[in-house]
């Protein structure tokens, strides 16, 4: 029987191998080393060493299991639709808020990009299957891709997934927000001008979705954990052209008054958070050889400080002034959701 030697440090590394014995042996992330004694001396060896699971990350599970997690993150989102159904004066009250501050940072850009499209057919009727139907289609594309040919990447990135909505549930729980399309006046909803997927009809597309759930965006949030995931799981030549997904649908979320600015901030916050709550704590912050951070990192950490700036702003603007519109605005900007709404 071969003797096994207890590996000294720096044995994985190849320490005290000596000159013309070959190359120097290097161990891989998922390899321990040892020791092994051999009629023809000490050699090094590579022995696999037991995976560590990634942040708040769980493994893959079967696919019925996996459609089976899809369908409950719905049903919460569903109750949590109908628990804040009654409490549209405290979400126009918070749209007020978030309106108030960007005009006092001068980041109103939805009038105009909503105005834009909704005096162009063409725009608003492209905004508007956009943001009707791609948010349901390419996210559970890209699971998919994960799940069959990426298998090894999935586990982390289905969880921040799962965990960036789960965050987002609380938010429209605690916090609900009224649209831009309800709360501002002048604002064309250009969905149910234009009748897309039957949103001015009463059991049409408006009525399976959270009417006070502007914040933070789920669309931004999604489109952004795509392109994150695209980026961190392939190789291609091509694959940062994947942000142009959540480029653009910001622009989409603005143009049809379903969401503020800032509502894009809080959901490039909470997909950045779920990102970072599914790395392994050790190497969060850890760097590459050559000096950059991991891609995963870095587009989590940067998703999550950009958005939580926009939060910190959220707080300062509503806080340290005034409070932001009277009663008599609320009560009159209920009344024009009321007449808008079907």
């Amino acid at each position: 029987m071969t003797p096994v030697l207890k590996a000294q440090p720096g044995a994985g590394e190849g320490a005290g191998y000596r000159a013309g014995q070959g190359p120097r042996p290097r161990a891989g992330p998922a390899m321990a080393a040892r020791l092994e004694a051999s009629p023809a001396g000490v050699r090094p060896v590579t022995a696999p060493a037991p995976a560590c699971r990634a942040g708040l990350a769980w493994p893959r599970l079967p696919a019925a299991a996996e459609l089976a997690t899809i369908g409950a993150g719905y049903a919460a989102y569903s109750l949590v639709r109908l628990a804040i159904r009654g409490g549209g004066q405290a979400a126009f009250a918070h749209a007020a808020q978030l309106w108030q501050a960007e005009r006092r940072l001068h980041l109103t850009a939805e009038p105009y990009l909503n105005h834009l499209a909704a005096g162009h057919s063409a725009l608003a009727e492209a905004a508007g299957y956009y943001y009707g139907l791609l948010h349901f289609l390419v996210t559970p594309l890209v699971l998919a891709w994960l799940y069959l040919r990426r298998p090894a990447a999935f586990p982390r990135l289905r969880s921040a997934l799962v965990l960036a909505t789960a965050a987002a549930n609380v938010v429209f729980w605690a916090w609900p927000a009224a649209p831009p399309r309800f709360s501002v006046p002048g604002m064309t909803d250009v969905l149910v001008t234009h009748d897309i997927l039957g949103a001015a009809h009463p059991r049409g597309a408006t009525s399976l979705v959270n009417l006070y759930a502007a914040m933070p965006s789920l669309h931004v949030a999604w489109a952004a954990w795509c392109a994150l995931a695209v980026v961190t799981a392939s190789r291609g030549r091509w694959r940062h052209l994947a942000w142009l997904y959540p480029a653009a649908t910001t622009l989409v979320v603005l143009a049809s008054a379903n969401h503020f600015l800032l509502d894009a901030a809080g959901g490039l916050a909470v997909a950045g958070l779920g990102m970072l709550a599914t790395s392994r704590p050790a190497v969060t912050f850890s760097l590459r050889r050559g000096g950059t951070l991991q891609p995963t990192m870095a587009g989590g950490l940067w998703m999550a400080v950009d958005g939580l700036s926009a939060a910190a702003t959220i707080g300062l603007y509503t806080t340290a002034w005034r409070p932001v519109g009277s009663s008599a605005r609320v009560r009159r900007l209920t009344a024009v959701k009321t007449r808008r709404e079907p």
